[in-house]
């Protein structure tokens, strides 16, 4: 009997799992906005909790003033080499809204509602082309330490296949893609500059393959959209944008009914550690949160005091800045999973 059992769960297990599909998104105008999150966007593809979309995305990079052929050309880039969907995207009318992020989506997923969590499994982010572009002039985290009429952008070029980025003849750095952009749909309007509890341009590079993003869920079927995609950035972005290269990331999205009712701010998790975010206008305000919320986060999962989490936050755990140029800024605390004799298993 127990074997027959045994074997009915097994086939259950893997029938559930048969049932687990693999969608392409590109994309296209039809697939893409500029600029905006919104609720009220139309859903360009529909799917289920376990399903994975492998998602094309196009780096507002280089989408300037004459186009992209005209841009990239200048800097000995072949058009034969040039995005279709970004030279197409950047000919068509600009979106009224705010900032230049192009974004792919929304993604509906069904049954997800308001006070769900949705769980984003980072499984690859692939670079679609071998080059990217870097803007450091006056703005960034040192507005007007650079002069304004110096020429600030930058094509640097990379090797997906050695994970190099060839800074330049005498410098290079490693290859480390990943999104700005994965977010959720607010409930109202928002521009795609500011992060906020939705997730959004939060710029946190360590959302690379293998991690995973936890967002609250806030309008019914999640609508999520991603853009933004970096090849390379350090922590805190500081001359306002990464090095700016269009991605495919492969997504898989699991929903977790009721989960999301308590979350103020998105978190994220890889293999060795816990990510707990917090955001404000103020970076001191953000640092703040951030630990507030690695101090709940600690209670939570490992069953901490307040006093004994804050007490390990400051004897044992890093806290970082992940973006300092987008309006809301991004810290974040590190929770090593080695710390700790209770373990949970991961995807990874």
């Amino acid at each position: 009997m127990k074997k027959m059992l045994l074997a009915c769960t097994t086939l259950l297990l893997l029938a559930g799992a048969a049932e687990a599909a693999t969608h392409h998104l590109p994309a296209n105008l039809k697939t893409v906005r500029r600029g905006i999150i919104s609720p009220g966007s139309k859903p360009v593809l529909s799917i289920k909790s376990g399903d994975t979309v492998v998602i094309d995305t196009v780096s507002h990079g280089g989408l300037v003033e004459g186009g992209p052929v005209k841009y990239f050309g200048a800097e000995g880039i072949a058009e034969k080499d040039v995005l279709p969907d970004a030279v197409e995207i950047m000919a068509a009318p600009r979106q009224p809204g705010f900032g230049g992020h192009v974004l792919t989506g929304p993604i509906w997923i069904d049954g997800a509602e308001p006070g769900d969590m949705l769980e984003v499994r980072i499984k690859e982010v692939k670079p679609r082309v071998p080059y990217g572009v870097n803007n450091a002039g006056s703005g960034g985290a040192a507005p007007g330490m650079i002069p304004g009429d110096v020429r600030g952008s930058y094509v640097i070029k990379y090797d997906p296949e050695k994970k190099q980025v060839f800074f330049s003849p005498e410098i290079t750095v490693p290859l480390r893609p990943f999104m700005g952009i994965m977010v959720v749909a607010p409930t109202e309007d928002v521009p795609s500059g500011p992060p906020g509890q939705f997730g959004g341009n939060m710029d946190f590079q360590k959302l690379q393959a293998g991690s995973t993003l936890y967002l609250p869920v806030l309008v019914k079927g999640a609508l999520f959209v991603t853009g933004d995609p970096h090849a390379a950035q350090g922590d805190g972005e500081v001359s306002g944008n990464a090095l700016e290269a269009s991605m495919t990331p492969t997504l898989q999205f699991i929903l977790h009914k009721g989960r999301g009712k308590e979350m103020k701010n998105p978190y994220a998790e890889d293999k060795e550690n816990f990510y707990i975010l917090g955001q404000d206008r103020d970076l001191d305000k953000a640092l703040t949160i951030a630990i507030q919320e690695t101090v709940k986060f600690l209670g939570e999962k490992y069953g901490l005091g307040p006093q004994d989490a804050y007490s390990l936050c400051s004897t044992a755990l890093d806290f970082g800045l992940a973006q300092a140029v987008d309006g809301n800024l991004t810290m974040y605390g590190v929770v090593p999973k080695a710390y700790f004799s209770k373990k949970f298993p991961y995807w990874r």
